[in-house]
């Protein structure tokens, strides 16, 4: 009979692998499509694939995998892609009703 065994190294490799996809995935998805339903999606896979990036690069570590580090630099790079750049507020909206004074 054949038994295989598998890792448990290779598959937290793998799911750093797939969490760094997943986030430059959501990523993508929240910065180019602002005005649409996909925007909240990406956001939240974004959150999740974050979380996961820590908790499997986490573990890498502890089996002194250098995917622990990979794990660690996209994260970084997944955050900064998140804060920089232009909000997604456009600036010809009208000011919201609350926001105005009234006359006297």
């Amino acid at each position: 009979m054949f038994v295989s065994r598998i890792d448990l190294c290779a598959v937290l490799e793998a799911l750093v692998v797939f969490f760094q996809v997943c986030g430059v995935m959501g990523l993508c998805v929240n910065r180019l499509m602002p005005r649409s339903a996909w925007c909240y999606r990406g956001k939240i896979g974004f959150i999740v694939a974050l979380f996961g990036l820590g908790i499997a690069g986490a573990l890498c570590g502890r089996h002194d995998s250098e995917f622990a580090l990979f794990a660690g630099g996209t994260m970084t790079v997944l955050l900064i892609g998140m804060t920089i750049g232009n909000s997604t507020i456009d600036a010809t909206d009208p000011t919201p009703s609350y926001a105005r004074t009234e006359a006297a």
